[in-house]
């Protein structure tokens, strides 16, 4: 599978962001993504004086430091860190999730994956995509895939963490199972527990049959528009805001993203001026269900920028639908 480069190909002002870092998306197998890993050292806190001699070294702090690469043949510090700090290289991440893999049953080698990376590397978003049975086809050609993700940073930036989330090709966005129930997260101090990333492979698959049955309770579940118009402005917009809330709103009455062109005083969400900007793929001309409303959520957390922010707004997506299921 050919690799493709997305942030190098986007105006820095635009591209993806990961705490202020540009990111750079991968695509192939797992063998494939893995080799633009990049390797780290942690070595002792220290300045060069002007004179050329070493000053003294700080006994509380290291530097991480990220090897000479084929791209870039510098050593270049990426982050200080305290002394008991756990270094957890990105490598010994895919060494674990390799591992975690075989243990289900699924080519290590050959497994689908994607890997985002920022400049210098220093974190890293990981997400492989698990065999097709245990995909859920709600019906409309568009299945979601259940995918293993994984998330680290060799800088303490970013704290380790190993879930299961949905992605739905079609729109490439995704939902994160259970929301947090079977999230594995550490601080880089003392043992990881990396092993944990079996563990929520192995709790995800099990509840990922929970997920499907809820999905189709989500299918079945009909929403009227008037409703939805209330729990936009309500809970949708107390959740995400004002111009998230108006864009949701558009997207389910007409299949399409939009831009707001009309004056904020005295609008609502739902009454607010908004243009269409973009269709939404795989998104009905109008939402009629839950399933629906879930994946116009799962749309607008995809568009924040930052890969953080995404990750939290995923999270929240069935919390904010609670209100519409009764």
């Amino acid at each position: 599978m050919r690799h493709i480069i997305r942030s190098r190909l986007l105006p820095a002002e635009t591209g993806p962001k990961w705490l202020q870092s540009s990111v750079s998306l991968y695509k192939g197998s797992l063998l494939e993504v893995s080799g633009h890993l990049p390797e780290f050292e942690r070595r002792s806190f220290g300045l060069t004086q002007e004179t050329g001699a070493r000053s003294r070294l700080n006994e509380r702090l290291d530097m991480i430091v990220r090897r000479p690469t084929d791209m870039d043949p510098t050593c270049v510090p990426v982050g200080v860190v305290s002394k008991g700090y756990a270094l957890v290289p990105h490598s010994e991440v895919i060494r674990v999730v390799q591992k975690g893999l075989a243990s289900i049953g699924q080519d290590t080698q050959e497994a689908s994956a994607e890997l985002e990376l920022t400049d210098y590397g220093e974190r890293m978003a990981l997400s492989v995509y698990l065999p097709e049975k245990h995909w859920f086809h709600p019906g409309d050609g568009k299945p979601m895939a259940l995918r293993l993700e994984c998330r680290n940073s060799v800088d303490g930036s970013t704290r380790f963490k190993a879930f299961l989330g949905w992605f739905r090709f079609v729109c490439s966005n995704g939902l994160v199972i259970g929301v947090t129930r079977f999230d594995v997260r550490r601080r880089h101090v003392g043992d990881m527990a990396l092993s944990d990333i079996g563990r929520a492979l192995a709790g995800g698959i099990r509840a990922s049959e929970e997920e499907k049955r809820n999905f189709i309770k989500w299918r079945d579940k009909a929403v009227e528009p008037e409703r939805i118009r209330a729990w936009v402005e309500k809970d949708l917009r107390k959740g995400w805001g004002f111009k998230a809330a108006a864009r949701a709103w558009h997207i389910a009455r007409t299949g399409w993203d939009g831009t707001i062109i009309g004056p904020y005083k005295d609008r609502t969400p739902t009454t607010i001026e908004v243009e269409n900007a973009s269709y939404v793929p795989g998104c009905p001309p109008q939402a009629l269900n839950l399933y629906d409303i879930s994946q116009i959520l799962a749309w607008l957390a995809r568009d924040r920028r930052d890969l953080e922010e995404q990750l939290q707004w995923r999270e929240q997506i069935s919390g904010l639908l609670k209100p519409l299921m009764n």
